[in-house]
């Protein structure tokens, strides 16, 4: 994209777009850059464990039974080395980034496996029951399109669990999103007082929401 045109997009979506509950995308070559230089080593810090816990939670809680799950946005495996101690049919993780790829798969978790992709134009081939972004709906365009369009790729009764740190535009994205989506569980999860806050949503589809 010229320079030009890279500004002006810029602008468009900090005055514009991001308002009104679009994301914030990350070239992948950022992304790459990010994870080489440790800037995502945080999510293994003790003040993420309660994210992590009220989301493995409430997917062992609406999906006890052996689901399939798609980690939309999986980075370098987090999310996958929690669920790997619960009982499940299939587990695939995709990411943007090809560094954060690399280190979930140097994780060998056993039956889980991790691709890379685009999530705004990469879809799966089969079906899930549960499909996670954990805390990369953000990083979408138009996080409401892109939930929408992997709605697609859900069994019957199944949902899209979503987590989403509270900052920026979080309660635009949430309007956005809600338009279109049913919330059918939400919880909240904090760090403690004064710490960092994470809305954890599980969304159903109706047909007539999917593109």
């Amino acid at each position: 994209m010229p320079r030009l045109a890279h500004f002006v997009d810029r602008l468009l979506q900090k005055f514009v777009l991001r308002p009104i509950g679009y994301g914030h995308p990350v070239p992948k070559e950022a992304l790459d850059a990010e994870y080489r230089e440790g800037h995502w080593d945080h999510f293994n810090a003790p003040s993420e464990a309660p994210r992590y816990d009220a989301l493995v939670g409430l997917v062992g809680a609406l999906f006890p039974e052996n689901p399939a799950i798609l980690d939309v946005g999986c980075g370098s495996g987090q999310l996958a080395e929690r669920l790997r101690l619960r009982r499940f049919e299939q587990y695939l993780g995709v990411d943007l980034s090809s560094e954060g790829v690399r280190l979930a798969r140097a994780l060998q978790l056993p039956r889980m496996d991790f691709v890379e992709g685009d999530f705004e134009t990469w879809r799966p081939t089969g079906t899930f029951d549960v499909i996670v972004f954990n805390e990369s709906a953000g990083y979408a365009r138009d996080p409401a399109r892109v939930l929408a369009g992997f709605s697609r790729h859900l069994r019957p009764g199944g949902l899209i669990v979503v987590s989403q740190f509270r900052f920026g535009n979080h309660r635009a994205m949430w309007r956005r999103i809600e338009r279109t989506a049913e919330v059918v569980r939400a919880v909240a999860a904090t760090a403690g007082a004064g710490g960092p806050v994470w809305d954890i949503r599980a969304l159903r589809y109706p047909a007539s929401a999917r593109p």
